[in-house]
């Protein structure tokens, strides 16, 4: 498997396992727990570490990602505000990934000792935790067959439905990214070169589907961006 197949297959098992640790059983488990704050760009922890930590954010936005052996860095998830970051020391001793700030952010971390007693205390949640790395390892093949493709505009529109379904604040009829992106990050989600995305992106202004704020945030026309998708598919 090539370095983006591995981020890819890497990718899948991280975002699979959020949405478990949402809810009350997050609230029971952070109760009286310290918030640590990151600053802009700021290491939650890098690639190599042995800490198996959890890091659940209360505010901010944080980007987990890798660094390839030819160097090229990928970003394949973002995570806001009661997302959980750093979940892959579950079956990683060395961390293979690496979580930055992507703005001021605040997140508290938890041992992975202590996660694993809360769940063995939630039998029903335990369960849902070992079928959601099963569904994972699905996702990542599919993850690996879309790469191997290698047309950009579908793997570009997937990041930004993506994007918008996480960080988007609806405008009108559009929908804004509320975090600042660059065309680098975003190339880096998508898993090719810079260049080849900002070609992609262009294209979408040129339609109209996509635009920038006045404050350099993109923002989609996510129904044209559909039908763009659909028509060129």
């Amino acid at each position: 498997m090539d370095d983006d197949g591995q981020a890819a297959s890497i990718g899948a098992r991280a975002g699979a396992l959020a949405p478990l640790f949402r809810g009350r059983f997050c609230d029971v488990l952070l109760c009286d727990r310290a918030a640590h704050v990151y600053r802009k760009d700021e290491l939650l922890y890098d690639m190599g570490a042995r800490e198996r930590v959890f890091h659940f954010v209360q505010r901010g936005v944080v980007k987990v990602g890798t660094i390839t052996e030819g160097g090229r860095e990928i970003i394949y998830d973002v995570r806001k505000e009661r997302d959980v970051v750093g979940e892959l020391c579950v079956v990683d001793a060395v961390r293979r990934d690496r979580a930055v700030a992507l703005e001021a952010t605040s997140a508290i971390a938890v041992p992975l000792e202590e996660v694993m007693d809360a769940l063995a205390a939630h039998p029903a949640l335990l369960r849902d935790f070992v079928a959601t790395f099963c569904d994972a390892l699905a996702d990542a093949h599919a993850q690996v067959e879309r790469l191997a493709a290698d047309d950009v505009m579908p793997r570009l529109a997937g990041v930004l439905r993506k994007l918008a379904g996480k960080l988007g604040r609806t405008v009108g009829e559009r929908v804004e990214i509320a975090t600042y992106l660059t065309q680098e990050e975003v190339a880096q989600m998508v898993m090719a070169r810079r260049e080849r995305v900002s070609t992609a992106l262009n294209a979408l202004r040129r339609r109209g589907i996509a635009d920038y704020s006045p404050r350099g945030r993109l923002v989609l026309d996510m129904r044209a961006l559909d039908e763009y998708v659909a028509c060129i598919g």
